[in-house]
């Protein structure tokens, strides 16, 4: 089921056919430094993680996302608002395979993303956690109109950046 689309980008529900798609972006260790901890994905955790996104569609009306370029077709990324287990409130997510990096698709994506989260989610704020490295991503929120938020201290002693947008600002 497409959820929005932009000029260049379909966002689509995820769908357990994805998997492979979703494991040749998550399993670059390039592309997960900046998530979690840091740690590529195995098949296995990209199947569960459709699991889930597929019931938090069911459950909570968001989840993560599938990235189509409408040109080709092709699967070039991951996006959606999802609730992370530790904090609870609803945050922005995004990644690209490296063959799509530097063409502005995360800037295309990213403000659609939080208007189908403020808009047709009916959140109130949306959240995005940075790691404090990884300023191309810090940008693209920030362009995006999220607002700066917060520095959250890490055990392994890294940065996280908080940014947020409210509905209406």
């Amino acid at each position: 089921m497409t959820l929005f689309e932009t000029s260049r980008l379909f966002i689509r529900q995820l769908t357990l056919p994805d998997a492979d798609a979703l494991f040749a972006i998550f399993s670059l260790p390039e592309v997960t430094r900046w998530m979690g901890d840091g740690e590529p994905l195995t098949k296995e955790l990209c199947g569960k993680w459709i699991d889930i996104s597929i019931r938090n569609y069911e459950v909570k009306g968001m989840g993560a996302s599938a990235v189509i370029e409408k040109t080709s077709g092709e699967f070039i990324g991951c996006s959606g608002i999802v609730y992370d287990a530790e904090r609870q409130e609803p945050e922005i997510i995004y990644a690209f395979h490296p063959s799509a990096w530097g063409k502005g698709y995360a800037s295309e994506l990213v403000p659609a993303m939080l208007k189908y989260g403020l808009t047709e989610c009916g959140l109130t704020y949306i959240l995005a956690t940075i790691a404090e490295p990884n300023k191309a991503s810090a940008h693209v929120v920030e362009k995006a109109g999220m607002q700066f938020f917060a520095e959250e201290p890490n055990p392994d002693g890294h940065i996280t950046l908080v940014y947020r947008i409210e509905k209406g600002k």
